[in-house]
């Protein structure tokens, strides 16, 4: 098919692709009129192009039952070919999905074939039970069906066709306009990944980039991933689904990742955590060289064609032409100095943080033990001073890991990260969960969080002999709501009581209400529902920090 004038993939085309359901759409009441006619349960529309290797396709699907049927260009095989020439009746037609445990059995059928510029296709209609079909296509009425069908594809591809290609443009466009009016490489990105999601209507977009190796490539900008896990995965060249766009230099699918055996030594454990089922992968060349991998992902089983590979990689063609190889390259380079402070802050938070808490915990609890006047002043001041420097140190890290290059802040699964990225003792096992939508967060919101979620997870650790952690933040339209539970020991009466009457001598708790303050927000502590302890922080969005 030639290209055409304008920004658009094709004039034409034989599947849907991108959003565009309009083939489908087109054949719906054509295939569910000659259903009814033939007195059919289930009626296919299916297809193949005339490409080297291509799969039987569905184009459509129909049933008297609607229930699980095959999807749109979801990938067949077939118990017997279907004709070419004439139509056809069948017995116990066996319909498999190649992508999925998916199989269907029509015991009596009638197939009515026909062909075009791009391949060939027919109607499949059927029952499944036992008896046959109440009618047979006479010759008028299969001539007239071929023809309806034929008429109704080209509509469809027609329709799709200006669909995909205003899309395409739009999406350029949106990217194009990043581009030109900021100089943030960051944010020219950030927009090329919301442009592409609602190109493809997925569920997830995400952007990797290489580190001081090049062949070495670490996820940066990311739309709706969840787990810490994925977000920080590294890959090689020809590893995964980007590993292989960036060995092959195109865009490629994979629509069931977990059983792709192309893809070598891909990170399955993690994608499957992740939840993401149905993936594709373009490299995003600046200047002739791979300066990115952009992917884009379903949690639900999609059928991706070919035309969406096609689509990808025309959109990645067009996205990049506003970004200087320069400019890409100073972005990548402040990337690894980012996480090369975030992994300094994290070590010192891990080592020195973390034997301060030891220390003020040892001071409080030898303070309230002590008998001896002098020996109580002494260790309340040991911790108060441990306290103080733990403050202070937990400030000055926290302006190492924040993002100099701009004014945005860090999104809800970032902070899930930076808590996730606190040491864990031996033997606790820790869930992450984000709720609600993926929000960017002022800076001072964000640093509360952390900060509490870590403390809690200090204080679960160290004290309570928990097996289980359990961290949620949930994102409500006013307030940003963060979980901490364990399934320790727990607090005695008293101890609670003390803790919930605001006047805590406890050091952990007096770090996570002052953070909580700090932000205009507050901290609650309760017994768990399966022992242990819950703490929840309440922390408003348009919270405002107090002068420190």
């Amino acid at each position: 098919m030639p290209p055409t004038s304008t920004v658009g993939l094709r004039p034409e085309y034989h599947v849907d692709a991108g959003r565009s359901n309009a083939i489908d759409d087109a054949l719906q009441p054509v295939l569910a009129e000659i259903r009814m006619l033939l007195g059919a349960d289930i009626g296919l529309v299916v297809y193949r192009p005339d490409t080297p290797g291509a799969d039987v396709l569905v184009l459509a699907a129909s049933a008297r039952d609607p229930g699980d049927l095959p999807l749109p260009n979801e990938p067949l095989v077939l118990g017997r070919p279907v004709p070419r020439r004439s139509p056809r009746v069948l017995v116990d037609l066996e319909i498999a999905s190649a992508l999925r445990p998916y199989r269907l059995l029509l015991r009596s059928a009638v197939a009515i074939p026909w062909t075009d510029a791009f391949g060939a296709g027919a109607v499949v209609v059927g029952t499944t039970s036992p008896q046959p079909l109440p009618r047979t296509a006479e010759p008028e009425m299969q001539a007239r069906c071929s023809r309806a069908v034929g008429a109704a594809l080209r509509r469809g591809r027609r329709a799709g066709a200006l669909r995909i290609n205003a899309d395409l443009q739009r999406a350029v466009r949106e990217v194009a306009e990043a581009a030109v009016t900021s100089d943030d490489v960051a944010a020219a990105l950030a927009s090329m990944l919301v442009s592409v999601r609602d190109l493809f209507g997925s569920e997830v977009a995400y952007l990797s980039l290489p580190e001081h190796d090049v062949d070495t490539f670490t996820f940066d900008q990311v739309l709706g991933i969840r787990t810490a896990e994925f977000r920080h995965l590294r890959i090689r060249l020809g590893q995964g689904l980007g590993g292989l766009a960036r060995s092959l230099q195109r865009p490629v699918r994979s629509l069931d990742y977990a059983g792709d055996g192309r893809l070598y030594a891909a990170p399955v454990a993690e994608t499957v955590r992740e939840g993401i089922v149905s993936a594709m992968a373009a490299p995003v060349l600046v200047e002739d060289e791979i300066k990115a991998v952009l992917y884009i992902g379903n949690r639900r089983l999609r059928p991706f064609t070919d035309l969406d590979e096609d689509l990808l990689g025309e959109f990645a063609g067009y996205a990049t032409l506003g970004l200087k190889r320069r400019a890409v390259e100073d972005y990548r380079v402040r990337m690894i100095q980012r996480q090369e402070r975030e992994r300094l802050a994290f070590d010192v938070h891990d080592s020195v943080v973390r034997g301060l808490v030891e220390i003020g915990f040892a001071a409080e609890e030898g303070r309230l033990t002590a008998t001896d006047p002098a020996l109580r002043s002494r260790l309340a001041t040991i911790g108060l001073a441990a306290e103080q420097c733990m403050e202070k140190l937990r400030g000055q890290l926290v302006l190492l890991t924040e993002d100099r290059d701009g004014p945005v802040g860090p999104r809800a699964s970032e902070v899930l990260d930076r808590v996730a990225a606190a040491g864990r003792r031996a033997g606790v096992t820790r869930s992450f969960e984000l709720r609600g939508p993926d929000t960017l967060l002022a800076g001072p919101i964000a640093d509360a969080l952390v900060r509490i979620g870590r403390e809690a997870l200090v204080n679960a650790e160290i004290h309570s002999g928990c097996r289980r952690a359990s961290i949620c933040l949930e994102m409500t339209a006013t307030d940003a709501v963060l979980t901490v539970s364990d399934d320790g020991c727990g607090l005695d009466a008293a101890a609670l009581d003390e803790v919930l009457a605001g006047a805590a001598t406890h050091l952990g708790f007096r770090a996570m209400r002052a953070a909580a303050e700090r932000a205009r927000g507050h901290v609650c502590v309760e017994p768990g529902t399966a022992g242990g302890l819950t703490v929840r922080a309440v922390i408003p969005h348009d919270a405002r920090p107090e002068p420190a």
